[in-house]
């Protein structure tokens, strides 16, 4: 392990320091906290930015989605799949398109996005299933690990380190990152995404999904990406529910019958998850 020590506050430092969000990213993530939205316009917008739409319209005439015509435009897509989808899908593109693939690295940026974005379809079908928000169990899901990503952009050589210490170890990462750094990426992706100004919702997911047993009041979109991201990680059946955090297992009256019949068709996951990713 390296010794020299850097803080919280350098690595927020050194995120200013790189290339800013792009406009249309920052009006999507600022429109989750516009209660007077003009949906119609910010889906103009999208529209405009001819690669970011083309990656929304990919993703959304994927099998994932199973339209039975092709959609051709960002105002079609808006009325087939609703404005929440596309601005979900926009957002996603967008940031997947910002920070690509990093040659070199340990930490592999497609994967990253790729297992993000079946967190994120997984996180949206539990709560459809169980009735919470889809839109911020979407981006929830999406983003629950963004301190990873934030790891290998502002300390890259380090962050390796780390990667590299976990998968020799059986530690998790988070205690491997505690251990070495005196914090983890939950927390430096909370911080993150307060930064950027998503909803406080989002922030809270970011920095408790791994362990909602340890919030002082039930959170049940916390829960929903702690399902998701078990289940995006392998686990299932009973193995999955014993695994899980028994809040929410009791609170949301969780059982692997109602989680399975939910779950996309992973077949369908994989290649949407693919179009995110690449370029």
């Amino acid at each position: 392990m390296m010794s020299t020590t850097i803080g919280k506050k350098e690595i927020i430092a050194k995120l200013h320091q790189l290339p800013s969000l792009p406009s249309i990213v920052q009006e999507v993530i600022a429109s989750f906290n516009d209660p007077d939205l003009d949906s119609a316009s910010l889906a103009n917008k999208i529209a405009q930015d001819q690669g970011l739409s083309a990656k929304v319209l990919r993703v959304a005439n994927s099998t994932f989605y199973g339209l039975p015509r092709k959609i051709g435009s960002i105002q079609n897509a808006v009325v087939v799949l609703g404005f929440d989808t596309v601005r979900s899908l926009a957002l996603t593109a967008g940031m997947a398109h910002t920070f690509p693939p990093s040659p070199g690295s340990l930490f592999d940026r497609q994967a990253y996005w790729q297992r993000s974005f079946r967190t994120a379809a997984i996180s949206k079908a539990l709560a459809k299933n169980f009735r919470q928000d889809q839109q911020m169990a979407f981006i929830a899901g999406m983003f629950c690990d963004i301190g990873q990503l934030v790891l290998d952009l502002c300390i890259p050589e380090r962050f390796s380190v780390l990667l590299g210490s976990h998968a020799i170890t059986d530690l998790l990462l988070l205690d491997v990152e505690r251990s070495d750094l005196g914090f983890d990426h939950a927390e430096i992706g909370a911080e993150v995404i307060r930064l950027w100004n998503f909803p406080q919702e989002i922030e809270r997911v970011v920095c408790h999904w791994h362990k909602p047993e340890q919030l002082e009041s039930f959170d049940p979109l916390v829960c929903l990406v702690h399902i998701a991201a078990s289940l995006e990680n392998g686990a299932s059946g009973e193995d999955l529910i014993a695994g899980l955090a028994k809040t929410c297992c009791n609170r949301m009256q969780m059982t692997w019958e109602r989680i399975e019949a939910c779950l996309p068709q992973p077949d369908q996951l994989e290649a949407a998850a693919n179009l995110v990713s690449s370029s």
